[in-house]
Parts: C-alpha cells; structure tokens; sequence
C-alpha cells in the first residue's frame, strides 16, 4: 500500500488541476490499466475543481493498493445544501469569475459518480463538504521495448546536460560525463538531437549509395526540397536528384495529406470520442504510448505516411531519405528482414549541393508533373509543433479540456518536418519557401489502415507486478524526500525524483545529489 496528499487552495485556478496530475502519474508508474487511469484522473481532477471552485481550502488524500485507488478530498467550505439536486447534470452555483474561465458546467460531481466504482458524499453548510470515491484498478498490457534508432557517440558528449533537461519522457542520464539512453523510454523524437551543441547524440545512416539501378525511385522527406537557400529551386533541386540517377521524385508530403485527408473523414464518420489524434507524426505515437496510454483510443487507425509510403512502394526499387529518428527505426529497425534502403539526408544534400553551385554535370529536367504548393488546411484541424507543446496538449487532452477541436495533427519538431535535426534551413524558413515549391505529384499516395491496435509501452512503469511496483514507488517517495529537491540536474539525472527511481532501480550508479554532498563537506 502507499498513501499521499495534495493541499488544494479555493480560488487558485492557475495551480487548478495539481494534484489530480501528481495522482495520475502515480498511477502510471504503478503500471495501472489506461482506462483505470483515465477515470481516475476524471473523477480526482472533477473533485479537486470543485474545491479550487466553490471552497476556502482543502486536501485530497489517497491510498494505492494493487487493485484499488481509494480518494478521499475533504474541504472547508459553505458546504451543499441539497445533495441530491447538486448530483444533477447541468446544476451548479459556480460564481461568475468560474464560468467565465469555462468552469461550473454542473458535472462534476456526476462525473465523478459516473467514473467511480463506490462514490460518497457528506456535507455540513457552513462547514464543509467530504467526497469519496473509489476506483479498481488493472494493470496495463505492455509490449516489449520497441527499438529505437537515437545513438550516443560517448566520447563527444561536453556533460552539459542539455539533453537531459528536454527530453519529454526522461530517457537520458549522464553518468561519469556520458549520456545514457533508457531503452524503454526512448521515442526517437529529436529533442536531444536538436539540443546537443556537440553532435554526441545522432542516428548512423548509410551515405549516397556507389550505384542507383535504372528506375530507382527516391522519397524524400517534407521540406527537404527547400534546404538549398533562395537559388536552390524546387526545379533544379528535382533537375539534380533526376540526374544523379533517380527516375522518380517523391516527397513524403504526398502520404502526409492523404493521411489528413482520411483522419478528417474518419473524426467525422467513425470516431467514438474528439479530439481525433493524426498519426502523421511516429514520434508523437511513441510518445503516447510510453507517456499517455490513455489516449491511444483518440489516435486515428492509421499508418504514419512513411510506413504507408514503404508498403505503397514495396513492388519497386525505392531509396528513402529518413528525415528523423524514427523514419529510420520504421524503415530498418522494425522490420529487419525487409530490404529497404535507406539514406543520410545530409549525404544526399552533400551530392546536390554542387550541382546547384554550378558544377560539372548537366542538370535533366525532371519528368512533368506537379507537387501541392504547402499544406491543405481545414478549419477543425488544429497543427502543433514542438515537444513542449505538444506534451502541453496532451495532457490538455488526458484531462478532457479540449473536446472542442476535431482534429490534432502535433509534430515533435518545430514547424513540423522542416524542423528535423537532419535538415540544414531555418525551419521557419524552409517552410516559407515550400510555398512556391512545383515539381511531382504522386496521385496514388493514399492512407493506410493499420492491422493491428497501438499497444502501451512499458514507459513509466516500475515493475511488471502492480504490487512490486506500489512498493518501489514507496521507496522512490522516501528517497525523493532525502534529497535536495531542487531538481538542479547535476545528478545527472533529471529531476530528484528521477534520481530517486535510479536509486530504487539500481541504475544509479556513480550517481549523487552534489548539492547535499557539497552541504555535507561546509558543514563537516
């Protein structure tokens, strides 16, 4: 078993949402069912709302035991006069500065009635009101550790721990001045990549092959097109990918809007619950199954648009350019039997660069045809780049504030695949002058359905046994109290209570809270 609470202040609409949050990531590191987790966050964020809503102060108590969540937010308040007619939908006495910041809807106490598996209520007008509910929990079907393609190149690491810091499911370490992945964290996005100054974190990919047989296509990836400054057109670029031996130029852009295409039909005709999450970012996928399983029921049934490009193409010889870690892993890592070939956009941008500066060979206009000129935009299509943000939207979504958007496409790097490490231009940049890009279409680029459910990753999880994992988050607890509880990183790790779990789980080692050392040696 294993015990917490949270102090909830009425009126602090800004810290709102706090302690319901620290109790679904409890949750979650106990390896707790996604759908468990998910009432429990609907039914504790709904209670603790209510006390930031209507009362002067309160506190939300929990106890955690292998098959059950038991709550308990007590508060000092004016208390609820007519208990049966406030556990009616749609009646509320919120104030005025509530339902202007969209609160007091009159569901909260259904809400948490409607998620709980036991649910009371007691109040005294003038004194107070006290919730139970309780919630039996399931622990969450895994797969294994799904492989990723981010590499550590140790010896060029400088120990800034900028990788550490931006990191979104807290995969990396820096022990004895190395960056160490955990394997099961890792999403193959670029925020480490994008954050080290030194290139120690990268992903190998083989360079411009000697030989491209006759017919070969190339897909590259968005963006790619607009990486040769104001002179490099979209024309010359295809002019010189066409003379280097390719027949065919496709950039991935093409699956990207066949994709949006189907999700917008699909949040439509067939979605059971909004906001529908677009597939068309791998990372973003990855993210939530290590981070927010329970939102693997809103992603849209779908191949991302490289995988669906890899099985369109399948029948012809095809050369892809990886724009990111995880069009590698998809192309090479997940299916290592497939004889796809991949290549280092970096090497590709070496081989046209001279072309493009006037060098030796005459350029081939490309066959005709014409590539979308940017994005197609709709109105029930909300875009976000970036991994704060998108992590920021997720949660958004797990805490059921953004039902009304219909469609979430959300990229890990900044302005999306224009914003890959891979890539050289400003994102903003490459993006703006995509917008006059005119080159191939591929008319054929269509969505794929995917054959099999997106499965949880084991992500947070501590243990595989709920109880086993209880007890170390137990240990995580005490341990997290001994230390500094700055979160200052020079541990290596990235927070104290990550440091504390590195402990727990003996993967710690050389590790230590410098600043208590260094306490310990002024006051010796």
């Amino acid at each position: 078993m294993n015990s917490g609470s949270y102090e909830i202040v009425g009126g602090d609409y800004e810290h709102g949402g706090s302690a319901s949050s620290g109790l679904k990531e409890w949750l979650k590191k106990v390896g707790a069912r996604a759908h468990d987790v998910r009432r429990a966050m609907i039914a504790a964020y709904e209670a603790e709302m209510n006390v930031v809503i209507h009362a002067h102060k309160g506190r939300m108590r929990f106890t955690l035991d292998p098959g059950q969540l038991d709550v308990e937010v007590r508060d000092e308040g004016p208390g609820i006069p007519d208990i049966e007619r406030a556990m009616e939908e749609g009646f509320s006495t919120a104030p005025p500065r509530a339902r202007e910041l969209g609160f007091g809807a009159g569901l909260g106490l259904p809400n948490i009635r409607k998620n709980s598996d036991r649910f009371s209520i007691e109040s005294r007008v003038g004194l107070g009101t006290q919730v139970r509910f309780t919630i039996f929990l399931k622990p969450q079907a895994t797969s294994g550790v799904i492989p990723h393609s981010v590499r550590v190149i140790a010896e060029a690491c400088r120990g800034c721990m900028a990788c550490v810091r931006v990191c979104p499911t807290r995969a990396l370490r820096i022990r004895s001045n190395r960056p160490v992945i955990l394997e099961h964290l890792c999403i193959d996005c670029t925020a480490c990549m994008q954050a080290c100054a030194s290139g120690a974190i990268t992903v190998p990919m083989p360079t411009f092959p000697r030989k491209i047989p006759e017919g070969t296509r190339l897909v590259v990836p968005t963006g790619f097109l607009s990486q040769f400054g104001p002179g490099g057109t979209a024309e010359r670029v295809l002019a010189a990918l066409n003379s280097l031996g390719f027949a065919h130029v496709s950039t991935t852009q093409a699956w990207d809007l066949a994709l949006r295409r189907a999700v917008i039909e699909y949040a439509r005709q067939e979605a059971e619950r909004l906001p529908v999450i677009s597939p068309v970012c791998g990372a973003v996928v990855n993210l939530i199954e290590t981070r927010f399983p329970s939102l693997m029921e809103h992603v849209a049934p779908f191949l991302t648009p490289i995988e669906a490009a890899r099985d369109e193409l399948s029948g012809h010889s095809t050369v892809f350019v990886a724009g990111c870690p995880f069009h590698h892993t998809a192309l090479v890592l997940k299916d290592p039997s497939a004889s796809t070939q991949v290549m280092d956009p970096v090497a590709l941008r070496r081989e046209v660069l001279p072309m493009l500066l006037g060098g030796p060979r005459e350029l081939r206009p490309p066959p005709p045809g014409r590539m979308p000129s940017g994005r197609e935009t709709e109105d029930d299509v909300l875009e976000v780049t970036g991994v704060g943000h998108v992590v920021d939207v997720l949660e958004a979504v797990e805490n059921g504030l953004l039902n009304d958007v219909g469609v979430l496409e959300l990229f890990v790097c900044d302005q999306g695949c224009f914003g890959s490490p891979f890539l050289s231009e400003d994102p903003f940049v490459a993006r703006y002058r995509w917008r006059g890009i005119a080159g191939m279409q591929d008319a054929s680029a269509t969505a794929v359905r995917r054959r099999s459910p997106l499965v949880a990753r084991p992500g947070l999880r501590l243990d595989a046994d709920m109880s086993q994992a209880i007890a170390k988050l137990a240990k995580i607890e005490d341990v997290t109290r001994t230390l500094g509880g700055k979160n200052c990183g020079l541990c290596g790790s990235p927070t104290c209570s990550a440091l504390a779990e590195d402990i727990v789980l003996n993967r710690a080692a050389g590790a230590r809270c410098r600043r208590l050392s260094d306490r310990a040696e002024d006051e010796a």
